[in-house]
C-alpha cells in the first residue's frame, strides 16, 4: 500500500480553476524510488469530491503494484471513458491550441467507438479511417460538396487514437499490449511536400502590390523565415539588435531567430511600442492570410500560400549553399527531414553538379568550350551509338 506523506493533499489552483490532488503513483523513477503523480481532479466541484478522486487513485495505485508481469487491470470502460481519461492526460501536456485540436479529434473518435475499450478490433479501426476519407468538410454546419477530409488530418487522427490505445496497453494496464487493435492498422500515405517559393522577382512585386500596412510583415515573413503566428504575437521585449528571442515555439523549446541586415531595417522601419506590446498590433494572424491571398490574386501567383514565404526562405538560403542543419537551426526544426521538404534545390545546381562528373566520365572542359562535339572514347558508348548536338543517337 502507497505510504501516505504529508505532501500527499488536495489543492486548489486559480491559475486554471480547479481542484488538483497529489499522490504517490505506481511508476519508479531513475532512482527506483516511485514517482510523484500531480494531476487534476477530473469531475471535483469541492474539496470532499477532490478528496474522493484522490482515493480512487491511490486505490487504483495498489492494484497496479500488486500486478505480476504480464497482467492487467479488470476493464469493463466504454472507449468514451477512456477517452476523457485521456483528454485529462493530454491537458497538462499540450499548448492550449494543440489541446483544443485534440479535443475535436478525440470527439470525431468518441462518435465513431461507442462500446467499450476492448472490443475495438483492427478492422473497425480500418473502418474509421475510411469512412473519415469519405467524410465531406463542413462549413458553419453545411457539408461542401466535393471537399472530404484531407489524408493529413486523418493521419493526425489515427496518431491521436493509437497514442490513447498505448498507454492504454502499457502505461495504464487496461488491456493486454498484444491486444492493441491499432498496431497493424496503415495511415494513409500523402505527399504534402511543398514546390512553392517565389521568385526574388516575384517578392519584389508583391511588397510592391501589398498594403502599406502589411509590407514589413510580409518582408519578415520572408527574410527570418518566421512562422505567421510567431510574428504577429511577438513583443518588442523579445527583440534584440540582432536577434529574436521567441520564448516558445511550436515544439514548446525556446527559439533564437537571427535578424539580417535588411530584418533589422524593416523592424527601425515601423512604429515602436513598449516592452509588451505587439510589433504590429491589432493584427491577427486571418488578416495577414487574406492580405497575402488578394495580393497574390492581384499578381497572378496560383497556389501560394502565407506559409510559403517561410519556404522561399529556405530555399534561397539552400540554394546558396548553406547547409540544412543552419537553415533548420533558423527554423526551429528539430529533424532534419522536415527541413528538407522546405528548402529545395536549383535546377541550375543540380545541372552544374552532374556536369561536374563530365571530366570523370572523359570529356575534355577544352572542348566543351570551344562549342565542339566531344570525343567520348569508351567504346561502350562508341560503339552502336554516336552523340550529335547533345543528342545520343543509337545506330
Amino acid at each position: 500500500m502507497p505510504r501516505i506523506k504529508k505532501r500527499d493533499g488536495v489543492y486548489y489552483r486559480k491559475d486554471c480553476k480547479q481542484w488538483w490532488v497529489s499522490y504517490i503513483g505506481a511508476e519508479k523513477g531513475k532512482n527506483r524510488e516511485y514517482k510523484r503523480v500531480r494531476e487534476p481532479a477530473i469531475g471535483a466541484s469541492s474539496h470532499d469530491e477532490a478528496v474522493t478522486y484522490r482515493e480512487e487513485k491511490r486505490a487504483e495505485v495498489r492494484k497496479l503494484r500488486s500486478l505480476k508481469p504480464g497482467d492487467v487491470l479488470e476493464c469493463n470502460l466504454t472507449f468514451a471513458e477512456v477517452a476523457d481519461k485521456f483528454l485529462a492526460y493530454q491537458r497538462p501536456r499540450l499548448s492550449k491550441k494543440g489541446f483544443i485540436r485534440e479535443q475535436g479529434i478525440i470527439g470525431h473518435l468518441k462518435a465513431f467507438f461507442a462500446g467499450e475499450l476492448a472490443e475495438v478490433t483492427p478492422a473497425q479501426v480500418s473502418d474509421y479511417v475510411t469512412s473519415r476519407l469519405n467524410t465531406e468538410v463542413r462549413k458553419r454546419g453545411k457539408a461542401i460538396k466535393g471537399h472530404t477530409v484531407s489524408k493529413s488530418s486523418v493521419r493526425k487522427e489515427l496518431v491521436t487514437l493509437k497514442h490513447l490505445y498505448r498507454l492504454a496497453c502499457g502505461e495504464w494496464k487496461m488491456l493486454p499490449r498484444f491486444a492493441n487493435p491499432t498496431v497493424d492498422v496503415q495511415s494513409p500515405k500523402f505527399n504534402d511536400e511543398r514546390t512553392q517559393h517565389l521568385t526574388p522577382d516575384q517578392f519584389r512585386r508583391l511588397l510592391a502590390a501589398s498594403p502599406e500596412k502589411m509590407k514589413p510583415i510580409f518582408a519578415l515573413l520572408t527574410a527570418t523565415g518566421m512562422r505567421r503566428s510567431e510574428l504577429v504575437n511577438c513583443k518588442w521585449k523579445l527583440v534584440e539588435q540582432t536577434r529574436i528571442l521567441l520564448p516558445t515555439s511550436k515544439n514548446g523549446e525556446w527559439k533564437e531567430i537571427h535578424l539580417n541586415s535588411f530584418s533589422q531595417r524593416v523592424l527601425a522601419s515601423i512604429p515602436h511600442g513598449g516592452p509588451e506590446d505587439n510589433l504590429f498590433p491589432n493584427v491577427t494572424p486571418e488578416a495577414v492570410s487574406m492580405a497575402f491571398r488578394r495580393v497574390c490574386k492581384l499578381l497572378g501567383f496560383s497556389h501560394i500560400r502565407p506559409h510559403d514565404l517561410r519556404h522561399t526562405f529556405a530555399t534561397w538560403l539552400r540554394q546558396g549553399g548553406v547547409e540544412l542543419d543552419i537553415i533548420a537551426s533558423q527554423l526551429g526544426h528539430r529533424d532534419l527531414r522536415m527541413t528538407k521538404r522546405y528548402a529545395k534545390i536549383a535546377a541550375s545546381q543540380v545541372s552544374e553538379a552532374v556536369n561536374g562528373l563530365d571530366p570523370i566520365l572523359g570529356v575534355l572542359p577544352e572542348s566543351k568550350e570551344k562549342g565542339e562535339t566531344p570525343t567520348l572514347s569508351h567504346k561502350l558508348v562508341t560503339e552502336g551509338s554516336e552523340v550529335q548536338e547533345g543528342k545520343l543517337l543509337t545506330a
